[in-house]
């Protein structure tokens, strides 16, 4: 027998642990397939972009450097906004080669289908510029300062009811653009101003057609090659639940099943389980995978927030998925086969969130008094598997068939 049992599963690989959770993090940190991100300063590298920014903020004290966007020769020239490429989609609409493809290299098919998702983005974004205008009437409020005060709503008024996104570390100049946008959705329908949840619903539509269109970017539920070792888009997952969540504030208010649940559209219901199978797919219900996409150098209160928020997005999943359920014919949840139907307490295998008073700590004052209490760290080599919520499934599923 080998001394080692647990022999890493890529090829030519021969590195071995005696604990498998050993073996994952060593694939998570050596063998990702997913896009990597690398901090400019230690050099550590990073599966996401928000994991990445979020260590340069708390490790190193300093925001990403932003990335600079060239313009083409014929943007240049023109003086005009360059969206970039290649090719870019002043270019291609103009009918003229763009120096952007020439320099890059990629063949022409390629190069088309990345202008029209340039296109398509530009089109989303000048439709999202639209329904948050303002009156022309009052003095003139940048779209940064309408959307900072519908953030600040959101916070106000929707984040004590669904505390799965980290306000502390939340920048909006630096978080996913829909993510923003589905928090700005929220802001506006609480907002109580003329017009604004007819707008919020406008919105929402764009966000729809934007999530719908970059599925093979997020949807892991049909993919053949999606694990635990692959990124996971968690501001992207984030922003499609509060989608789902807004769905449920806004279409059909009222109408409710003999179950008094609300009835999710097929659309819907069906984006929800794309979601639910997603995340089962990638691993982001296990508590293993959590811990082994961090290191032992990583500092204790960086690896406590990444994996705390992860666990409150599933926590705040599995809510939704409950209070849909999952048993109506209608539904497109329960057309889905036995082990992707919705999410389920036996799915959550992993302890519950910690430390609430620090989860909440805004600014450092707070966040340095309530780790007066014990700094809830996250021991790498410790599963805790006695403490997973699915330990307890049963009785959370009794009470829902009672």
């Amino acid at each position: 027998m080998h001394s080692k049992p647990y022999v890493c599963r890529f090829p030519r690989c021969t590195a071995s642990y005696q604990r498998t959770e050993h073996r994952r993090r060593h694939e998570a940190h050596h063998h990702s397939q997913g896009q990597s991100f690398k901090c400019t300063i230690c050099g550590r590298e990073f599966g996401r972009s928000d994991t990445h920014r979020r260590h340069m903020r708390m490790t190193h004290g300093v925001e990403e450097p932003a990335r600079v966007k060239l313009a083409c020769t014929d943007c240049r020239n023109q003086k005009a906004r360059c969206q970039g490429g290649p090719p870019c989609r002043n270019c291609l609409r103009r009918g003229v080669p763009c120096s952007l493809a020439q320099e890059s290299g990629d063949d022409g098919q390629q190069n088309e289908d990345d202008a029209q998702q340039n296109e398509d983005d530009a089109q989303q974004n000048d439709r999202s510029t639209d329904t948050l205008s303002v009156d022309q009437s009052q003095p003139p409020v940048s779209r940064s300062d309408k959307e900072r005060h519908y953030i600040g709503l959101y916070f106000r008024q929707f984040h004590p009811h669904w505390r799965f996104v980290h306000q502390a570390t939340f920048m909006q100049s630096a978080e996913a653009p829909l993510l923003v946008q589905s928090m700005v959705v929220i802001g506006l329908w609480l907002s109580n101003e003329d017009g604004a949840q007819s707008r919020a619903i406008a919105l929402h539509e764009v966000l729809s057609s934007a999530i719908h269109q970059q599925k093979e970017i997020w949807d892991a539920s049909e993919s053949d090659d999606a694990g635990w070792f692959c990124s996971w888009p968690i501001p992207t997952y984030q922003a499609i639940l509060l989608h789902i969540i807004f769905a449920i504030l806004c279409k059909d208010r009222g109408a409710l099943g003999l179950d008094l649940r609300p009835c999710l559209s097929p659309a819907d219901a069906d984006l929800l389980r794309r979601l639910v199978v997603s995340c089962k797919k990638l691993g982001m219900l296990y508590y293993p995978n959590m811990l082994a996409r961090y290191g032992q150098t990583d500092p204790a209160p960086y690896v406590w927030v990444c994996i705390e928020e992860v666990k409150r997005f599933n926590i705040a999943l599995y809510r939704v998925c409950r209070a849909c359920g999952d048993t109506d014919d209608r539904d497109v949840l329960a057309t889905a086969t036995a082990s992707n139907r919705g999410l389920r307490a036996q799915d959550l295998r992993f302890p519950l969130p910690k430390s609430p008073r620090l989860w909440h700590a805004m600014s450092k004052e707070e966040w340095v008094s309530a780790m007066a209490e014990g700094v809830p760290c996250h021991d790498l080599d410790d599963t805790l598997e006695r403490e997973w919520i699915s330990n307890s499934a049963h009785v959370l599923e009794a009470l829902d068939a009672a």
